[in-house]
């Protein structure tokens, strides 16, 4: 197990989107079953020792690992979970729910303790960054405590024992390099929107600025309506290039590029294979929940929800950007409600405001 967990320890976290995974959680949780409480300790700080950050944040991040692997572990015992051995006597269904309810009593104290530093830092509601992060850290640790589980089956329950690491340790190099890959392609296709930002930018000064705060509320709008992470990419995708249609629009009448510019997208990156559904969502960004929108006119629900999310994102950006204030704009807002803009929407932004997750201008 000190084998796996050096190696795990030496990959680095990859960050896919907003969230970040890592293989070291999944040796942490099959360290509780196979090694106990301080066994199961020892393994979660290993990446500790071997980062580089400044002493404080070291500490904390040392202290942070050994309460949620051992409280872990206090859960694992509670559920009548025991220390295992080769081919030692267990069932494989008690043991799932065992090292699964471990997992989530891990991941939900991680996640309050990660709340905690963002409250500090942010003055946020402490009880609403709980709410929006714990879900998200819990999910993560669902997925560490499948695999884990499977390492433990074939190190105990098979009674492979030593055998089951050099079976597992190629598993977890594949891992590795597997999320190193998804998160390199990630960064790459990201990077790639910047030129078109930039160059938008140049045409209308200001648009990058206001792609900014466009895309973070549009993410925070998207994440606080319960949203899996690849729907919120693509939210956030559609907000950065919302108006790149402009840049197809170039001299014509401003009237023109106002009502086309949406659908113009597609004359510009229409030919980017990976933005297929953000261009649906940035046609539809300016139709308007009471059907007097444009390009088609839809109505209510007939419009993509993260079209309405993206119009509820693009109106605050807009009057962000104008001068007015985050609250003024979350105001503006709602008195759209019903005629351009979604209730549910609206209320998810006042929730992302009260919450201090939405953007601030000339803040990066």
């Amino acid at each position: 197990m000190l084998v796996i967990g050096v190696v795990a320890a030496v990959g680095r976290p990859q960050a896919i989107g907003a969230l970040q995974f890592s293989t070291s959680g999944i040796v942490q949780i099959a360290a509780i079953p196979l090694l106990g409480p301080v066994g199961a300790a020892i393994i979660a700080v290993l990446p500790v020792i071997a980062d580089r950050n400044e002493l404080v944040k070291r500490v904390f991040n040392l202290s942070q690992r050994v309460t949620y692997i051992l409280i872990g572990s206090l859960v694992y015992e509670a559920a009548g979970g025991v220390i295992l051995g080769p081919a030692s006597p267990i069932r494989p269904e008690a043991l799932g729910v065992q090292m699964g309810l471990a997992a989530a009593a891990a991941g939900m104290v991680n996640g309050a303790l990660l709340a905690v530093v963002i409250q500090l830092s942010s003055a946020g509601s402490l009880r609403a960054i709980i709410a929006d992060l714990v879900p998200q850290v819990v999910s993560s640790y669902s997925s560490y405590a499948i695999a884990a589980y499977l390492l433990v089956v074939l190190w105990a329950f098979a009674g492979l024992g030593l055998a089951s690491a050099v079976l597992f340790l190629p598993a977890i190099l594949v891992i590795q390099w597997g999320l190193h890959t998804h998160a390199t392609e990630w960064a790459t296709r990201h990077a790639l929107l910047t030129p078109f930002v930039e160059a938008l930018d140049l045409r209308h000064p200001g648009a990058a600025e206001e792609a900014r705060l466009v895309t973070g509320a549009a993410s925070a709008v998207a994440t606080g309506m319960g949203m899996g992470s690849a729907e919120v990419d693509e939210i956030a995708t559609a907000a950065r290039l919302r108006d790149v249609g402009m840049l197809a629009l170039d001299g014509s009448p401003p009237a023109i590029v106002r009502r086309d510019h949406p659908e113009a997208a597609a004359q510009v990156v229409g030919s980017v294979t990976f933005l297929r559904e953000p261009l649906d969502l940035i046609a539809a960004h300016h139709e308007r929940v009471d059907g007097l929108g444009h390009p088609h006119g839809l109505r209510g629900a007939a419009i993509p929800l993260g079209g309405r999310v993206l119009a509820v994102a693009d109106t605050w950006g807009h009057h962000v950007t104008e001068g007015g204030s985050p609250a003024d704009a979350v105001a503006h807002c709602e008195r759209m409600v019903g005629q351009s803009l979604d209730e549910y929407c609206v209320a998810a932004l006042r929730r992302a405001l009260e919450r201090d997750q939405l953007p601030r201008r000339g803040v990066v």
